[in-house]
């Protein structure tokens, strides 16, 4: 059994490691947008290199940081270059654009193995009498579990930002909407609309700044605008870039095409709605069976069986 002195050194310790936790995270979110900035800088240089390259004027070899991790990692993974494009845009998804998102993964994998297992390897070990055999599938099963929780927190990053971007949208179509009114083009829209929602929502902001640093630096827009599609993988961002994309094929204004985009996502916006509204019924009727008719018998039924029980004594 363990002392006391042992008990209050774990907490201790866990106490110190979640203070210095938030103290970096405070720390690391004082200046987001300076942050964000700084992002978009590094992705417009990096287009400029790729189309450079893509010219024959030059070509950069970098140094890969961290190679030998890198090999470790791929080693270990057994993994294409399929599976790594695959994750460098469910890292974008997610919000954290990193060109080593492939090492990142792999290593919070290998890192989340041992925090479930030592924990539970030391209840085992300390508090129950099972056979070894047991003890060791309980601590690789835990570890596995650990492996598995990187999967879950980086599905759920991507679904709350795809969320906040979603709500968001409403307001960015009115936006567009209005400055398409006033004259303004398609790419002065989209930064004056990303300056403007990035107070509201900063996911969204990014994303259309990064948008309209795509179709200044690439040679076609269709093709950034696919680019920002895939990014946010969402039906109503893949109509809005379908409808843009067969405005300017076809020769449409933009200021009447944004305004159809916004008129059918209004319309979404209220099917959706009046979905939700006819499933009211059908989800009220499982918590009425179970606490609300109880409580009408008991109030209706309870001084007839009082008065019967009295009568009966």
């Amino acid at each position: 059994m363990p002392s006391p002195i042992d008990i209050l050194s774990f907490i201790l310790a866990f106490l110190i490691l979640y203070f210095s936790i938030s103290l970096l995270a405070k720390f690391r979110s004082e200046d987001i947008f300076r942050i964000r900035l700084k992002e978009l800088m590094k992705y417009k240089q990096y287009l400029l290199d790729e189309e450079s390259v893509s010219k024959n004027l030059y070509h950069r070899v970098e140094d890969e940081k961290y190679a030998w991790i890198n090999q470790f990692i791929n080693k270990l993974q057994r993994s294409g270059s399929k599976e790594r494009d695959e994750l460098k845009r469910l890292f974008d998804k997610a919000g954290l654009r990193s060109h080593n998102a492939y090492l990142i993964y792999g290593t919070s994998k290998l890192l989340m193995n041992f925090p479930p297992a030592i924990i539970v390897g030391f209840i085992l070990f300390y508090f129950t009498d099972w056979n070894i055999l047991y003890k060791v599938v309980a601590i690789i099963a835990s570890a596995l579990l650990g492996s598995y929780f990187v999967d879950i927190v980086l599905d759920q990053l991507v679904k709350g930002r795809q969320d906040r971007i979603r709500k968001a949208l409403p307001q960015a179509l009115d936006l567009m909407v209005i400055c398409t009114e006033a004259g303004l083009s398609l790419n002065s829209t989209i930064q004056r609309v990303a300056r403007e929602i990035s107070q509201i929502s900063p996911d969204l902001g990014y994303e259309l700044a990064l948008l309209s640093i795509e179709i200044n630096m690439l040679p076609d827009r269709n093709k950034a605008l696919m680019n920002f599609s895939e990014r946010l993988d969402s039906p109503d961002f893949k109509a809005l870039v379908s409808n843009l994309i067969q405005a300017e094929q076809y020769g449409t204004p933009i200021t009447q095409a944004m305004k159809l985009i916004a008129e059918e996502f209004r319309q979404d916006r209220l099917l959706k709605a009046e979905e939700r509204a006819a499933k009211i019924p059908v989800l009220l009727t499982l918590p009425m069976i179970l606490f609300i008719f109880p409580s009408i018998f008991i109030v209706i039924m309870g001084p007839a069986v009082i008065q019967v029980l009295e009568v009966f004594k």
